[in-house]
């Protein structure tokens, strides 16, 4: 189950984003890619809920300029960097 979250996660975080990740548009930018990636897998409340709580636990630990360094990684260090909001998020949507 983990593993699906994070596919999610890993998905909408490749989506280009700008230097200031959670200015307004740079913020709907994100939920919309996780929003469209995951309400395939998890209907559309529940993907709502996941991406609400998954921006804002980013959010919470990460700068713009953070975020902007997680996102230059390999696919698996964004993974691994980024997973404590996906674990997080999980939770709130079960």
């Amino acid at each position: 189950m983990i593993k699906k979250y994070s596919l999610i996660l890993i998905l909408f975080l490749l989506i280009p984003f700008k230097s200031h990740a959670f200015s307004e548009q740079n913020g709907q930018q994100i939920y919309i890619g996780c929003y469209q990636n995951s309400k395939q897998y998890l209907g559309t409340d529940k993907a709502k809920a996941y991406c609400e709580c998954t921006v804002n636990k980013l959010s919470e630990r990460f700068s713009d300029d953070e975020l902007d360094s997680v996102f230059n990684q390999k696919p698996e260090q964004i993974i691994e960097d980024t997973q404590f909001a996906s674990k997080f998020c999980e939770k709130i949507i079960e």
